[in-house]
């Protein structure tokens, strides 16, 4: 039999003679209709989970990700670099950080505070609440006179302070309370952004590397 005389697959498809294989674009066809929907699903959720990490690291690795917190002191974020860098930070006196200093005259005044645990009677408590408060605004005294590297520090520092008088003013009422009546329950004044003082004092007192001037927990 000559070529001419074969006859196409294609006709034999047709008059029900042997089959033959599909082509290569009808195995494609049939293979994307037998995706699944949860395969589906499953695809674009991975697609999300990949995307998410890579804008992960984008944001890590900008200059956003970076930037101090609003209440970081000009002197804390030298002091950062400084040590980073394997440098010493002074400030303008030429004494160590703000922070430092700061610190140790923190930690100084709370390791100093009368043990409420030896109270026997609410009159005693109300006089140890008054001899810390006492204290605690002798320490606000010194923080206020340290040097500062900047009028932002300055504004800053002050803005701490007011905060820490506050809260002072709070623990006298507390003492007058508890004199009277040992069951008092410690308030303190509301403050703005919905934040309790004393989360705030601690707040600033960990951004800036001072933690120990943070509000004490001795009521």
């Amino acid at each position: 039999m000559c070529l001419s005389d074969r006859v196409p697959p294609t006709e034999l498809r047709q008059n029900g003679g042997v089959p033959t294989a599909p082509a290569p674009d009808d195995l494609l066809m049939d293979h994307e209709v037998r995706i699944s929907p949860l395969r589906m699903i499953l695809r674009v959720v991975v697609g999300i989970v990949v995307l998410g990490s890579f804008g992960v690291w984008m944001y890590a690795l900008s200059g956003a990700a970076r930037q101090a917190p609003p209440d970081e002191l000009d002197s804390t974020r030298a002091l950062i670099e400084a040590n980073e860098a394997g440098e010493a930070y002074t400030e303008v006196d030429g004494l160590p950080a703000y922070a430092e200093r700061a610190e140790r005259i923190c930690q100084a005044t709370i390791d100093n505070l009368p043990d409420a645990s030896r109270a026997t009677s609410g009159p005693e408590r109300a006089e140890q609440i008054r001899l810390a408060n006492a204290q605690l605004s002798d320490m606000i005294l010194q923080l206020r006179g340290l040097p500062v590297a900047s009028e932002r520090d300055d504004t800053l520092r002050n803005l701490f302070l007011d905060d820490w008088e506050v809260l002072i003013s709070d623990r006298d009422r507390y003492a007058d309370a508890v004199e009277v009546d040992p069951s008092a329950i410690f308030t303190l004044t509301a403050v703005a952004d919905n934040e309790r003082l004393e989360r705030r004092l601690t707040r600033f007192a960990r951004t800036n590397l001072m933690l120990p001037c943070g509000a004490p927990a001795d009521v």
